[in-house]
């Protein structure tokens, strides 16, 4: 192994905009290894450190916690054969895919109901009711348009 390739543990933490802190937890939690130690006892990284610290960051966005990543990867490491670490990294990437399927279908439905606030309150600009707001939204000949699922002006304008 060719030690010019191999990066210490801070160009590690810059290359992949985490804190040394951060890889060091990594370590204790044996999601992070090494590929080498210097004589002085400096811990040295390679490429596939860096692909490793993605692939964690890529299962913390999709929800996953540390310790979740841990039982997923030590799953892959200790499966009773190649065929059945396959089935159960399908299984969980499976659930995952569900669950950010399911997200991406209410926050369609968050889009929507922005755009839809958003028209309604266009229209709102040649109001001439100089009330404050929450009074004359109340009021409004308007309320009704609002009623039919615009929880984002009828959460202001219904409360007490």
């Amino acid at each position: 192994m060719s030690h010019d390739t191999l990066m210490k543990i801070g160009e590690l933490a810059r290359r992949t905009d985490k804190t040394v802190r951060a890889l060091h937890h990594y370590e204790t939690l044996d999601l992070l290894a090494p590929a080498h130690r210097t004589k002085g006892g400096f811990r040295l990284y390679d490429e596939g450190s860096v692909e490793r610290i993605a692939y964690i960051d890529r299962l913390q966005r999709l929800g996953l916690s540390l310790a979740e990543i841990r039982a997923l990867v030590e799953q892959w490491a200790t499966g009773e054969s190649p065929a059945a670490s396959m089935q159960q990294l399908k299984q969980s990437y499976r659930t995952r895919l569900a669950d950010v399927r399911q997200k991406l279908s209410d926050l369609q439905a968050l889009e929507r109901e922005l755009a839809d606030s958003l028209a309604f309150l266009e229209g709102c600009r040649t109001c001439g009711v100089v009330d404050e707001p929450h009074d004359a939204c109340g009021g409004c000949a308007r309320a009704d348009e609002a009623a039919d699922g615009l929880t984002l002006i009828t959460g202001l304008t219904t409360a007490h």
